[in-house]
């Protein structure tokens, strides 16, 4: 990660053409100069923080190291008594027959000429298939019981 350069603040100047500008196009009517100025300080931070430039709230890069040694395995099953649990997800028969019958269809398909190269990436997910040079993938998605 390179190092960002120290953070450059607004002039006056720029923060006085932000709220000309804001002023002549306001559709409402500026009661709070205070406000209006903060929105300018909020729109220069906006830009920066688009264009990756350096904010006053950049982590330094200790911080940073810090903040990632945090996260690290943070994304894991646990039980109520706090013990790490291995999850294994359950094969799911009705998603793997409907999709064997969709390949099943567009094995079809590439023998009348109408796709070519069909392959079933996940077996209760997802197909790939080339029609007319172009690459498709086909998804299939249970969806889960209404409430109420």
């Amino acid at each position: 990660m390179a190092k960002k350069a120290a953070p450059v603040y607004p002039s006056e100047e720029w923060i006085e053409r932000w709220i000309d500008n804001y002023c002549e196009n306001a559709t409402e009517k500026i009661t709070d100069f205070e406000e209006v100025k903060a929105k300018a300080y909020d729109a220069w931070w906006l830009n920066e923080i688009e264009h990756d430039r350096a904010t006053p709230n950049d982590l330094t890069p200790e911080q940073e190291q810090e903040s990632k040694k945090a996260r690290k395995g943070m994304a894991r099953a646990v039980n109520a008594y706090g013990k790490e649990v291995k999850r294994e997800r359950k094969e799911n028969p009705s998603k793997r027959w409907v999709m064997d019958r969709v390949k099943t269809l567009f094995d079809s398909f590439v023998l009348n000429g109408d796709c070519e190269q069909v392959t079933l990436v996940n077996p209760e997910k997802a197909i790939d298939f080339i029609k007319d040079g172009k690459h498709y993938t086909l998804t299939l998605t249970e969806h889960r019981e209404k409430k109420g």
